[in-house]
């Protein structure tokens, strides 16, 4: 914007404009240019502090001034009770109206286009830090008198005093824009201590202020120490529930192991379709069992491991800094995918079988494993290779938050909800073929009871064929279900705890507005509150909800021991207790039963 020409020109407007003012003075020699001092004013370079790192140019000063006094009377004090990100925008829009741009007209001494502030950094200014202001003056820490956030609908304050009346904010093509956040990590006021959940910022202490350990999660001298997520529930409730579940994950790992080892070491068990609830136990001891890197300490897979400070870790892991959680993600992409995969086929064969009475999958095992291990395998290469693997709000690593959808929720997906919508199609026609059957038996015994045995048999005679043909289908299905419904039980309970761990992620990940975040840190720094109470007024609904996330956790958890309760049966105990007869008559342990002796020669 021209300080001297009309307020809603801009600089193509205002060269057009010098252009005649200067044709008129080769003319008549006697009016002169405006200038930067006929608007009572200097060009000066800056020398403050606090816009450091968002002026980058020599500002202009009003006649009289200099940039101490811009700074001391511009409002940059109430600034600095606010917080990241609200202070960095509103420093960039303060600093934008206090020091305007200076620019030379080109073959004019002394002559200068003044750009002020910009329309675009002014709504960003009210839309980010209204929140954090109202709460401040709620709590009487700024009066309600002080007028921090900007009227965009109105003039540039301050810019009144220019010949052509004040000036209305300008559109990013001809104004003075200024960065967001700071191009430094210089702190204007750095904090003099730092309440919990804030841990003292080593490295900004050692150099100076000039540095911090994370940019992300430092601000002045403090900073939210990882995992950042615990910071924002009741102290330790976290690690608690996760512990907790990291006990399941251990025991279903063991159970699952258990009716691996007896299905691949009794007879008959690796038979198709036995072999389908091997593999389905062996995947989820894999994805239950990959606890083990974080049981007891999961910080060592949550931090980075080296940290300036080791007993406060701030920066959290990644596949670059961290290689334990590089593994442990990979495994748990592997396993969870594996789990999936294997009970979805477990679901497709019981379709197959009980409904179209179809063994597809006995001549094609290949398919069998292409999805179940080749698929998990390639999508935890590809999270490996393309370093997509880092803490991601859990006690766990797994795939990052902006690479999980693909590597793990959306194929997840893509494999569980065919064979969800697969098993209710097969229960659907169970319960159909149940009723018919019991309607046949009804209309059965209806018929014998009302004819003659020779009208009875000349019924028969009648329908013959297509009559016997459904009762053999009918008893093929029921048949079934008597004999495979572990397996259906086991995909009832499989679909529901996956449909539910996948929504629960699928749903909490979409929260990804952080802009209450400042407001929760003014009110841990102002003592609005401890850990607890600012979290319950400002973080519950922007962060995954605990009982909810518990249940999720939960359910996955159990798989193994679920599998073990449902096919770990009497049957497999008398396997075993002849195998281990024969291996320890065998070895000549023993010739006959003894009272207590599990075996028996």
């Amino acid at each position: 914007m021209c300080a001297h020409c009309s307020r809603n020109s801009v600089p193509i407007t205002c060269t057009f404009a010098y252009v005649v003012l200067a044709f008129i003075a080769l003319l008549f020699s006697v009016i002169p240019l405006i200038e930067a001092s006929v608007i009572g004013g200097q060009v000066t370079p800056y020398t403050g502090s606090v816009c450091q790192g968002f002026i980058d140019y020599d500002v202009w000063v009003p006649e009289g001034s200099n940039v101490s006094t811009v700074e001391a009377t511009a409002g940059f004090k109430a600034i600095m009770t606010l917080v990241d990100p609200c202070q960095s925008v509103l420093l960039s829009y303060t600093c934008s109206i206090a020091f305007p741009r200076p620019v030379a007209v080109p073959g004019q001494n002394a002559s200068y286009n003044l750009l002020f502030a910009c329309e675009s950094t002014c709504l960003a200014a009210v839309d980010t830090c209204k929140t954090d202001v109202l709460y401040l003056q709620s709590r009487g820490i700024l009066p309600f008198t002080q007028m921090l956030l900007p009227d965009c609908s109105a003039t540039i304050p301050g810019t009144e005093q220019y010949p052509d009346g004040a000036v209305a904010y300008q559109p990013d093509t001809s104004c003075n824009i200024l960065p967001l956040q700071s191009r430094n990590t210089t702190c204007p006021q750095p904090m003099s201590s730092c309440p919990l959940p804030f841990v003292v910022d080593s490295v900004f202490q050692s150099s100076k202020g000039l540095k911090n350990s994370d940019d992300a999660n430092c601000q002045c001298g403090c900073c939210l120490p990882c995992p950042q997520t615990d910071s924002f529930y009741k102290p330790g409730i976290l690690d608690r529930g996760f512990f907790i579940m990291d006990i399941l994950k251990s025991l279903s790992a063991f159970l699952a192991l258990v009716v691996a080892v007896s299905y691949m070491v009794l007879p008959e068990k690796l038979q198709h379709p036995s072999n389908l609830i091997l593999f389905a136990a062996i995947s989820s001891s894999l994805f239950s069992a990959a606890v083990i890197p974080s049981y007891g300490d999961p910080r060592r897979i949550q931090c980075a491991t080296h940290q300036a400070n080791p007993l406060l870790p701030i920066v959290t892991a990644t596949s670059y800094n961290n290689a334990l959680c590089t593994f442990q993600g990979a495994w748990v992409i592997f396993g969870s995918m594996a789990t999936t995969a294997w009970l979805s086929l477990v679901i497709m064969n019981l379709h197959l079988h009980t409904v179209w009475n179809a063994p597809w999958f006995l001549t094609r095992q290949w398919v069998f494993h292409a999805i179940g291990w080749g698929l998990p395998a390639t999508l935890t290469v590809i999270a490996v290779t393309t370093k997509s693997i880092g803490w991601n709000n859990s006690n766990m690593c797994m795939a990052t938050q902006d690479t999980a959808e693909w590597l793990l929720f959306i194929p997840m997906g893509a494999v569980m909800l065919p064979s969800v919508t697969l098993h209710v199609a097969t229960f659907v026609y169970i319960i159909r073929v149940t009723l018919q059957s019991e309607k046949t038996e009804i209309a059965s015994s209806s018929t014998l009871s009302s004819y003659s045995s020779n009208q009875a048999v000349k019924g028969v005679n009648e329908r013959g064929h297509s009559s016997n043909s459904r009762s053999s289908h009918r008893r093929h299905v029921l048949n079934s279900i008597r004999i495979q419904w572990r397996a259906a039980a086991l995909a009832v309970i499989f679909s529901v705890s996956v449909l539910v761990y996948w929504a629960f992620y699928i749903v909490e990940g979409l929260k990804t507005d952080m802009s209450w975040m400042s407001t929760w840190k003014l009110c841990i720094i102002t003592g609005g509150g401890d850990q607890e109470q600012c979290g319950n007024k400002f973080a519950k609904g922007n962060v995954p909800d605990f009982p909810l996330m518990m249940m999720a956790e939960f359910l996955v958890s159990t798989t193994g021991v679920w599998i073990f309760a449902l096919f770990f049966r009497q049957s497999l105990v008398k396997e075993w207790k002849k195998v281990m007869s024969g291996w320890a008559c065998f070895r000549g342990r023993g010739r006959e039963k003894e009272s207590g002796q599990f075996y028996e020669c």
